[in-house]
């Protein structure tokens, strides 16, 4: 029996702990609208990236315009 009662101490232990732990998490600083997204003050900075974003483009694609496939290529059949 009194192994019983011990059991359910350690679980009104654990209902304790846990009702800490939560109230603890609903009293903590919520995160606003601005901590979690800052609008860009200026346009200009928006622009730049713009402008990187396409020379890096640019690049890429004269970089990917130099590769050749071997499609073009022709293949003998039965290996003559």
């Amino acid at each position: 029996m009194s192994a019983q009662v011990e059991r359910t101490y350690d679980e009104y232990e654990r209902m304790a702990v846990e009702a800490i732990m939560r109230e603890g998490a609903h009293r903590s600083k919520r995160p606003k609208a601005g901590d979690l997204f800052k609008r860009p003050k200026d346009g200009a900075v928006k622009r730049d990236e713009l402008t990187d974003l396409r020379k890096e483009t640019d690049r890429l694609n004269d970089w990917l315009s130099t590769l050749r496939t071997d499609n073009g290529r022709k293949e003998e059949a039965n290996g003559d």
